[in-house]
């Protein structure tokens, strides 16, 4: 296929057909929520164990010891002079050879999690996009093809991340062994960084090949029907047959992302970089998952639009259908789960007080904003993108995760959770740490309780499927379901964020 019928059927088949090919796409932001849920699960471990030990108590007395020093002798806490060695202690000892066992166990399992349910979701994503260019249920397809592809997918991420670490390692060591080889020289120091900057380039070059070698590979695995190794060896080959294909993908990838950095630096300079995400997620990454299968897959039949026959309807006209469908979509789940959403509501409420009471004890006493109608400026307009992208995405990350059984889902609203309660346990002024969340919270948390019922939801039907007791067809129709649920959240954490940036300090101000 020529690769200028690659991009028309990349771009087609992504404008006709956006709700069959995103979810694919949106299941991969809960690969990160599955990955921290272990160590959230550490981090909890560590704090009973410190807890029964009496080391968090042991804190808190030097936190008080110091707070009382900080009322009684400021001058001597400005010049540095007041004693600390107890708070200092308390710290050190919280640093004990379990904790940190544990702490150091919980990463790397998460690490290894992530690579295992990337890797899946990766697999599913192929499927869906050239069932899409096929004209075939894609979801459906996906589904499939992430249980069948699964082990051949985590075999080329193991095999690549090992990669990179390997030529990392050896630029590492040879700038370590420089140094050690002249370590009686003066200028040890500036050695170093000039074999660091000679050997960069080299480091650079092979992580290129290593990319460019394994680009085309997943594609090979997808749909030649082949395994880890021979589907890299079909990746490169394909490279080598098709050089000018290969590089006008690259060409547009790299001007694709670069374009994407550039609006991201801009809104990061506005404050609102979370929006750059968003469309990395709903743009740019299904746009050249379509683009590099489409380019791959030079014999096979590319239909960018086979369900529409050439009629394709206004984007106006899709726009009202899809708000619609959304907002539709969003009510009928609600009312046909309320006990999801309140299980979910009552996991968050249980994570305020366990936050809260956590650091309640500590009475290190945080002050607020001394003007809180100015503390996110005159026109927040960052703050407000930045707050709803922020959201959504972990809605969007919590939801798809409780396709893991539904453990991400439940740690994802206890933390959130315990974050509102140890801010509110550690400030001074309760009511007008409520005036600068209740606002927004009002709609913000049955907002993200909904979506973690959702998340609770995919668990069970994730479970049926996996029992066998539903086809792969029924759970690539939840899928569908859940984006539009999503969809139709997406406009409540907008006038949530509204509120929250433009509202709720004007009314935290009229208390102070």
């Amino acid at each position: 296929m020529k690769v200028t019928d690659a991009l028309d059927a990349a771009i087609s088949t992504l404008v006709e057909r956006p709700a069959s090919i995103l979810p694919a796409y949106l299941i991969g932001q809960g690969a990160g929520t599955v990955a921290r849920t272990i160590p959230f699960v550490g981090l909890f471990v560590v704090y009973l164990l410190l807890r029964a030990d009496g080391r968090i108590a042991a804190l808190e007395d030097a936190l008080r010891e110091s707070d009382a020093i900080a009322l009684s002798e400021p001058e001597a806490i400005d010049a540095g002079t007041a004693p600390v060695g107890g708070l200092e202690a308390a710290v050190s000892n919280l640093l004990t050879p379990g904790v940190i066992a544990v702490l150091v166990l919980s990463a790397l399992l998460g690490l290894i999690a992530f690579v295992l349910v990337d890797a899946t979701i990766r697999a599913g994503q192929v499927h869906t996009v050239y069932a899409a260019l096929q004209g075939r249920a894609p979801l459906e397809a996906g589904v499939a093809g992430a249980i069948r592809d699964a082990r051949p997918f985590v075999g080329l991420r193991l095999l690549e991340y090992g990669l990179y670490l390997l030529v990392t390692a050896v630029y590492g060591l040879v700038v370590l062994v420089a140094g050690a080889i002249y370590a009686a020289d003066g200028g040890i120091g500036l050695l170093v960084a000039a074999v660091a900057a000679l050997l960069a380039p080299i480091w650079l070059l092979s992580v290129v090949v290593i990319a460019a070698v394994f680009l085309f590979a997943p594609q090979a695995i997808v749909i030649d029907d082949r395994g880890t190794l021979s589907g890299l060896k079909a990746g490169v080959g394909f490279v080598r047959r098709r050089p000018g294909a290969f590089a006008v993908y690259v060409a547009v990838a790299i001007g694709v992302s670069t374009a994407l950095g550039l609006l991201g630096a801009v809104l990061a300079v506005l404050g609102g970089a979370q929006v750059a995400s968003v469309l990395a997620l709903l743009i740019v990454a299904p746009f050249l998952g379509l683009l590099k299968t489409a380019v791959y897959a030079e014999g096979a039949r590319i239909d960018p639009d086979p369900l529409l026959s050439g009629t394709r309807r206004p984007v106006a006209a899709r726009a009202r259908d899809a708000w619609r469908t959304s907002l539709g979509t969003l009510w009928s789940f609600t009312r046909r789960t309320p006990g999801l959403s309140a299980l979910s509501l009552a996991l968050f409420g249980v994570g305020v007080l366990g936050g809260y009471y956590a650091v309640a004890g500590f009475a290190i006493g945080t002050s607020p904003p001394q003007d809180p109608a100015g503390a996110f400026g005159s026109i927040p307009i960052g703050t407000f993108a930045l707050i709803a992208a922020n959201n959504w995405l972990v809605a969007v990350g919590q939801s798809y995760a409780g396709l893991a059984l539904g453990l991400p889902t439940v740690v994802n609203l206890l933390f959130n959770g315990v974050v509102v309660g140890l801010v509110s346990g550690l400030s001074d002024d309760l009511l007008l740490v409520a005036a600068l969340v209740v606002p927004h919270a009002l709609l913000e948390v049955p907002a993200l309780a909904i979506s973690g019922a959702l998340g609770l939801h995919l668990a069970r039907v994730g479970w049926r499927r996996a029992r066998g007791r539903v086809d792969d067809a029924a759970l690539a129709a939840e899928l569908r379901t859940a984006f539009w649920v999503l969809v139709g959240l997406a406009m409540l954490f907008v006038i949530a964020a509204f509120v929250e940036a433009f509202l709720t300090p004007r009314i935290a101000g009229w208390l102070v």
